[in-house]
């Protein structure tokens, strides 16, 4: 009786596994798939956009400059035991301004 109780027991737990892998592999494809129709897409811009464009991208590299100058102040007053309430945020922030600034300069 025992046997067939550890038996079942890591059946049930095999299960659960064997799907997992097979939803990774799934989602790995659709965000190949996405990455790749992502990339394919190009539109020429027009004089107007580009300044604009530009005009963003300068905008968006001030704001994390001004980010890191804080981050970095943060992070020194965290040397010292103290830690700024917004320091969780202004992390996240920094990371999406940088993929940002990064994705817009390809």
């Amino acid at each position: 009786m025992p046997a067939r109780l550890a038996s079942a027991l890591f059946l049930l737990l095999a299960l659960p596994c064997a799907g997992q892998t097979n939803l990774q592999a799934r989602l790995s494809q659709r965000v190949d798939q996405h990455q790749m129709r992502a990339s394919q897409v190009v539109v020429p811009l027009t004089p107007d956009d580009r300044a604009a464009r530009l005009e963003a991208l300068h905008h968006d590299a001030n704001e994390l400059s001004a980010l890191s100058a804080t981050v970095q102040f943060d992070l020194r007053r965290l040397q010292s035991g103290l830690l700024a309430k917004d320091l969780s945020e202004k992390l996240k922030k920094l990371e999406k301004l940088s993929k940002k600034v990064r994705r817009e300069m390809q």
